[in-house]
């Protein structure tokens, strides 16, 4: 990691060269001066990532992640949502873990499906009677015209820990009906790059969500605009009620005190410039796709 930076063109297409932005301990991250986007450098080889989404992330984080903490990051995506779409309809969570988002999909009245890498968590889903596609199913070529379109798609903190975004989004692009929706959820780069430094200092840098892309509000409006869509919202998203992952005792309590404070700050500054500032730890974009040649 300390050797001269691989070259790595921005998924945005730019023949700009990335620079660094910053380093962790195990990590060096990249920042593309076109489009904003961070990302980390050198990256692993898909076939490691894959084995590990498939035997080690339930174990590592994925099952502490289907608790009852996220409830509230699953209602504020479905709340959203239902701002521009309303079931009936067909819909699909890619990434749905163990199908708790689904649960809650399937009780406003949506017909749900599912795609999971995870073996352990995919076996959950199963026995929560979720309906799962193929794991491999948005690399299956014409999978959206085998299976019929969606009508929404939904991405919950997928895009910062996949090896291509961009690709990514087109296919789901291509798996949505003609006016279809995908509803977006990632950490935001924007509020974890500017306390990266003091959450280091207190010992907290272990719960900042720096994965293989770390997107601003920005960066990720411009990626998925280049993918097909048009943005029609970007907001905060709720926080969990508790962190994943530990690294300090009094972390949970800081979570709690400091939780809703923050979230009162966000939403303040949010509605006081416009919906122009996207400040809370994470946040969410609804898009729809666009019309066929108009991508």
């Amino acid at each position: 990691m300390n050797g001269p930076l691989e070259t790595i063109a921005c998924p945005c297409g730019t023949a700009l060269p990335p620079r660094e932005a910053f380093r962790t301990p195990t990590r060096r991250y990249c920042l593309c001066p076109a489009c904003g986007l961070v990302f980390f450098s050198p990256r692993p080889s898909k076939r490691s990532v894959m084995e590990f989404y498939r035997e080690e992330y339930d174990t590592y984080v994925g099952e502490s992640e289907s608790g009852p903490e996220r409830a509230p990051v699953y209602r504020s995506v479905l709340n959203h949502l239902s701002r521009f779409r309303l079931p009936p309809g067909r819909l699909l969570d890619v990434g749905c873990g163990d199908g708790e988002f689904l649960a809650l999909c399937r009780a406003q009245g949506w017909t749900c499906s599912g795609v999971e890498i995870s073996n352990k968590a995919a076996e959950r889903a199963i026995q929560r009677g979720v309906t799962l596609l193929p794991a491999d199913w948005l690399d299956q070529t014409g999978a959206g015209e085998r299976t019929g379109a969606f009508d929404v798609i939904v991405l919950l903190n997928v895009l910062e820990s996949v090896l291509d975004p961009t690709v990514i989004l087109r296919r789901v692009r291509t798996a949505l009906a003609p006016d279809g929706l995908v509803a977006i959820r990632v950490s935001n780069g924007a509020f974890h790059l500017a306390v990266r430094r003091p959450a280091w200092w207190v010992g907290a840098r272990d719960q900042q969500a720096f994965h293989f892309f770390v997107y601003t509000p920005q960066a990720l409006v411009h990626h998925v605009q280049s993918a097909g869509f048009d943005v029609v919202s970007v907001r905060n998203s709720r926080m969990s009620e508790g962190p994943v992952r530990v690294a300090n005792w009094f972390i949970p309590a800081l979570w709690r005190v400091g939780g809703a404070g923050l979230w009162l700050a966000a939403q303040g500054l949010y509605w006081l410039t416009g919906g122009r500032a996207v400040w809370a730890p994470s946040f969410e974009v609804i898009a729809r796709r666009t019309k066929d040649g108009a991508a």
